[in-house]
């Protein structure tokens, strides 16, 4: 794996696009997140990254670590950025990644919060500069994957994002307090600020933590596999009808 930030700058211009014409962005936030650390929409894009570049045969590039938080931000420790001045700064960034050789780029965002502000981005920059952009919601694209290996789906600091994170960074959990009261069950039929929890599910009687750790290596094996299946068909479809 290589990472962009540990490279100099004459090792760089040897190797884009020359031997790599693409780039992974790990994006996330700070916020509260249950029973896992702040950083979790951090830590788990940078461990997708990390499993999945040599597949790619992408450069990684240093995390954005801010985002926008909104109903988590009352919760101790929770960080934001204002929504448009997170799609200036990424815009910015993206252009310049851009600049800087790469025909392809992937953006892996561990956090909801960025989703609008990434896509428009993604597609002005597309249209200024040509770079071809992916940007993958992980939890989304692996939507299918809870349900095959827990055979229900997952939610804000639930099953899922807990199960990657143990994947990644199994010290980061402290589980010791955790009881299924603790969770929110989200009622698309109101808004509620700030979330009575920050472990949310989506589906009732789903979404509830596993610690069973060979069960969440399943998942985040399968996880990285088919964001690798994705991406690789995108390639492939780019390749031949562009």
């Amino acid at each position: 794996m290589i990472k962009w930030d540990e490279l100099n700058w004459k090792e760089f211009d040897k190797l884009v696009p020359e031997k790599y014409n693409c780039c992974l962005l790990p994006v996330g936030t700070i916020e509260a997140h249950g029973y896992t650390n702040l950083g979790t929409d951090n830590t788990i894009p940078i461990g997708i990254a990390e499993r999945i570049a040599d597949k790619l045969k992408a450069i990684v590039a240093p995390l954005v670590p801010y985002g926008v938080t909104r109903t988590l931000l009352e919760y101790p420790g929770s960080l934001t950025i204002s929504p448009e001045v997170f799609e200036d700064y990424i815009t910015d960034l993206l252009e310049s990644i851009a600049l800087n050789g790469f025909e392809k780029l992937i953006i892996l965002n561990g956090h909801g919060g960025n989703n609008d502000q990434l896509k428009n981005a993604a597609y002005n920059i597309y249209k200024s500069t040509g770079m071809r952009i992916i940007v993958v919601h992980w939890w989304m694209l692996a939507d299918n994957v809870v349900k095959e290996v827990y055979g229900q789906r997952g939610g804000h600091a639930a099953l899922d994002e807990t199960a990657a994170l143990m994947s990644v960074r199994p010290d980061l959990l402290k589980n010791e307090a955790y009881s299924d009261d603790s969770v929110f069950l989200f009622n698309s039929g109101a808004y509620v600020v700030p979330n009575p929890s920050p472990t949310i599910i989506y589906n009732k009687g789903e979404g509830y933590l596993n610690f069973d750790t060979d069960k969440a290596k399943e998942y985040f094996d399968k996880v990285c596999d088919n964001i690798v299946s994705f991406i690789e068909d995108v390639f492939s479809k780019w390749d031949k009808n562009l």
